[in-house]
């Protein structure tokens, strides 16, 4: 049959046959193969991604304590900010020969999942007690970020003497939880 057929034309059949094969091949078995190779690369980074699931879990948590740490939540839930705050602020006015004129409540906002405490006090005394009593919230007791300080000359009517006052605002962000 292909003994009288031209060059061009058993070349055309070879081809076409070519094509056939290939398609048969590829639907029988080259399929698979290619479906079973992407099935096993899939699962090889996944089996990667869970090896390396402790090391993530690890690093994320070092986020968390490094963002409460500048936020100023590095308080338990159990304490009361506002109570170690009235301790803290009495001891140091105590020792350093200042007063605390007020300590009003704190004020809570709530915003988003976010709950933010403020503490406002007003303590009288020098300027160095001052100062150093915002360093001490600032670098060494963290129970809070210092929002503002504002420092005020405030002229006694009777005694007729000028004091130093700094009203601090301490702020603390916490994370609320969804009860559901």
């Amino acid at each position: 049959m292909l003994k009288n057929k031209s060059y061009k034309k058993k070349n055309q059949f070879l081809l076409i046959g070519a094509i056939l094969l290939y398609l048969l091949l590829y639907n029988f078995t080259f399929k698979d193969t290619i479906e079973v190779y992407s099935n096993v690369q899939n699962t090889e980074s996944q089996v990667e991604l869970a090896s390396n699931a402790s090391m993530m879990v690890a690093q994320l948590e070092k986020q968390v304590i490094q963002i409460d740490a500048k936020i100023g939540n590095q308080n338990k839930e159990g304490i009361d900010v506002a109570q170690s705050l009235l301790e803290l602020v009495t001891n140091y006015c105590q020792t350093n020969h200042a007063v605390l004129r007020e300590f009003p409540k704190s004020i809570l906002a709530n915003q988003d999942d976010l709950s933010i405490e403020t503490n406002v006090f007003v303590v009288e005394g020098n300027f160095a007690t001052l100062i150093n009593l915002v360093y001490l919230f600032e670098q060494k007791n963290k129970l809070g970020q210092i929002a503002s300080v504002h420092y005020q000359f405030k002229k006694d009517i009777l005694t007729k003497k000028t004091a130093l006052t700094a009203t601090i605002y301490l702020q603390n962000i916490k994370k609320r939880q969804n009860e559901k």
